[in-house]
């Protein structure tokens, strides 16, 4: 038996709502369509049988021939959203990998060791975008002394990658460390040759392949971890960059990370601070324990504890 217009009509609001959601401001647009091309019911002094209403693909297709920009809005909406969740998904990855990623133990550490905000660079001394990016991030350090940079050393390009990436852990942490990488990023070449030239320019002893190799490794798992394919690799606060970036719109990141942590710090101390009402109960409290009834230890004059003297008063 055909179905009524308007059974028709119903039935189409709930299709065309799975197919096309609100925020993409197609249902309202797509359910007017429907409600115009869908028949009202059959005049009851004519008895005609009312026509067979046109396919919901009919009056999407006519939809959108009429107001194609309505497909342009739909995948900005759509990239939007992907954004949105590829954003969520970074920064739990990131707050998971904190303790690695902040880990300085496997990293060539540059600018204050001790400061505020950290920036953690996954580079490889191989990469020509790493090499390119070094003048910015001297740039930052001198212009910002509580600024800490990590340089994780996650080597891909090959072979003599490896070797310059062994050569600077074996470097240890302090000065002669952050000589030695500023020498392996503006080498002209990395290859055997240039890495023994600048082991011996920096006195280095041979290098102890299994524990760099080890740290290497932690490297490695951390970048897998993140979802980190190629270099140069940054993360400053919640926000990481993929290949190479401008000094100001690290520095603009180095910023946020900086109030991001200032009202952190200002809402765990709020959080410490005793409430109006705790605050009273706690005095409150103070001064019931030191009125001359409440410690029943106390003692008169006499020297008689005081609670004996007041029960000899309320003795017939």
């Amino acid at each position: 038996m055909p179905s009524h217009p308007l059974t028709a009509r119903h039935r189409a609001r709930p299709l065309l709502a799975r197919l096309c959601p609100a925020s993409l401001g197609l249902s309202s647009a797509l359910l007017a369509a429907v409600s115009v091309g869908l028949p009202g019911p059959a005049s009851a002094a004519s008895g005609a049988p009312a026509p067979a209403p046109p396919s919901i693909e009919q009056l999407v297709i006519q939809l959108l021939q009429r107001r194609p920009e309505l497909v342009r809005e739909a995948l900005d909406e759509l990239q939007r959203r992907e954004q949105a969740a590829q954003t969520r998904q970074q920064g739990l990855a990131l707050a998971a990998a904190a303790k690695a990623l902040y880990d300085s133990s496997d990293a060539t550490v540059l600018g204050n060791p001790l400061g505020d905000v950290t920036l953690v660079e996954f580079i490889d001394y191989h990469c020509g975008y790493c090499k390119r990016l070094a003048p910015a991030i001297e740039t930052l350090i001198q212009r910002d002394s509580q600024l800490r940079v990590l340089v994780k050393h996650l080597p891909i390009l090959g072979p003599e990658s490896i070797a310059a990436a062994q050569l600077a852990l074996s470097a240890g942490q302090g000065a002669a460390a952050q000589q030695l990488h500023k020498a392996l990023l503006s080498a002209n070449a990395i290859d055997a040759a240039s890495l023994q030239a600048i082991s011996r320019q920096f006195g280095l002893q041979p290098v102890d392949v299994v524990a760099v190799n080890r740290q290497l490794g932690e490297v490695r798992v951390l970048s897998e971890r993140l979802g980190i394919q190629g270099t140069p690799a940054l993360i400053v606060g919640d926000v990481m960059f993929r290949g190479a970036v401008g000094t100001e719109e690290l520095a603009a990141a180095i910023a946020a990370a900086r109030r991001a942590r200032t009202a952190a710090a200002a809402a765990a101390a709020a959080a410490r601070r005793p409430t109006p009402a705790a605050h009273a109960a706690t005095t409150g409290g103070s001064r019931a324990s030191s009125s001359p009834l409440g410690g029943l230890a106390r003692s008169d004059r006499s020297g008689a504890p005081l609670n004996a003297a007041l029960s000899t008063e309320s003795s017939p």
